[in-house]
């Protein structure tokens, strides 16, 4: 007898996705979609995703990020500016749930995919355009990148260095939200297509996704016409109980303690119950960070974490990224999955959605080499017909 409400479990089994974005935002959506279940082609253009090539590489020469980011999808590789090579891509759309491109706005009209023949195609088809600013603002036709676009969205400017430089972003946020927005359109769209049958079209713009990061932020509009979040708040350096702090062996500690009671259990750790007491004055928080690094600078991170990490202090190391994928918390969870390299090689890879479990094993295909199976299965071309658009070069890659 079961107890409670059952596990979670991939949700979008059954579900075919075609991928036509590139680069991060499109391919870190799809694998999203992919760890949720779904079975997801790559439709790449004859010279791959841009992807392929990112650094760094294995000593075979495949990219770390494609093993990462395109795990356990199918690719097919065709020539969309051939008439023949769009006509074998509506064949896919018309038995597929879900379509995805990060074209600019206007490229798919030209390419002979416009929303009639699109819909013509199949009616019940979930759309999700990425896009940098979306069709109808006054940058739709500007590129950009992840940089560009958090620094509209007013991100690059909440974190400055000590003379008020903007720090350049360890992590691509806009891009990440949005591929993360984009999968959550897919699930609203098959949501709104089994309740009412009809397709769904949404369009995700990376500037509006990077907007949507700044809540905190943004609270000080809400409060009143002209209050703007300063170079540094309690969140971003204004306090010295919320920082960070280098040892004496050049390793660093995160410091947390909002709270009083954080903060003062870490002072009496220290040595330094006094500190507690200056906790949040304002005019005197140069001299306590002064007095904490000073602490903090005597003994090695091991030695801090030991003392402090266990206690209610809110004191962690700052790992580097082989630290975090083999911390033990990560590592008890399971959130850490296996993928494979195209030379047998095992490689270590956050599951792709981190609270459900991922089957491990799974690889990046190789440009184009799903074409026979999935072309034969979705759409009835035979093999000799894939061999000889493989030959006309509608068809690329290898099979």
């Amino acid at each position: 007898m079961t107890v409670g409400l059952p596990p979670a479990r991939p949700s979008l089994a059954g579900v075919t996705v075609l991928d036509l974005t590139r680069l991060l935002p499109g391919n870190y959506a799809t694998l999203l979609l992919y760890g949720l279940g779904a079975e997801v082609i790559k439709i790449e253009e004859l010279t791959g995703d841009g992807t392929r090539a990112a650094p760094p590489y294995s000593e075979a020469g495949e990219s770390g990020p494609n093993v990462v980011l395109n795990r356990g999808k199918a690719s097919v590789a065709l020539d969309l500016k051939a008439a023949d090579g769009v006509a074998l891509l509506v064949g896919l759309i018309g038995q597929a749930d879900v379509l995805l491109d990060s074209f600019r706005p206007g490229v798919l009209d030209r390419l002979g995919l416009d929303p009639a023949t699109l819909a013509g195609a199949n009616p019940r088809l979930v759309h999700v355009s990425l896009t940098a600013f979306g069709d109808d603002g006054p940058y739709q036709a500007l590129p950009s990148h992840d940089l560009n676009v958090q620094a509209l969205a007013g991100i690059l400017s909440l974190s400055v260095d000590d003379v008020g430089r903007p720090a350049m972003p360890a992590i691509q946020a806009a891009d990440l939200a949005t591929g993360m927005h984009a999968a959550l359109a897919v699930l609203a769209g098959l949501r709104a297509v089994d309740r009412d049958g009809q397709g769904y079209r949404a369009q995700v713009a990376m500037a509006d996704a990077a907007l949507s990061l700044t809540p905190l932020a943004a609270g000080h509009l809400a409060a009143g016409a002209g209050s703007l979040p300063g170079a540094r708040d309690m969140l971003t350096g204004a306090l010295a109980c919320y920082g960070v702090y280098r040892c004496a062996d050049d390793g660093w500690l995160a410091v947390g303690a909002l709270e009083p009671k954080f903060f003062g259990r870490l002072c009496a750790l220290l040595g330094h119950p006094e500190y507690a007491a200056r906790q949040y004055d304002l005019a005197g928080q140069d001299q306590l960070r002064a007095d904490l690094a000073a602490v903090f600078a005597g003994r090695p991170r091991a030695a801090w974490v030991d003392l402090l990490a266990s206690e209610d202090t809110c004191v962690t190391p700052v790992n580097d990224l082989a630290e975090a994928f083999a911390d033990p918390n990560a590592t008890a969870r399971g959130v850490i999955a296996t993928a494979a390299r195209a030379d047998g090689a095992v490689a270590p890879v956050v599951r792709a959605v981190p609270w459900l479990v991922e089957p491990p094993g799974a690889g990046a295909a190789g440009l184009g080499s799903d074409a026979e199976a999935v072309l034969g299965r979705l759409s009835g071309v035979g093999a000799e017909e894939v061999a000889d658009l493989r030959r006309r070069g509608i068809v690329g890659g290898a099979s």
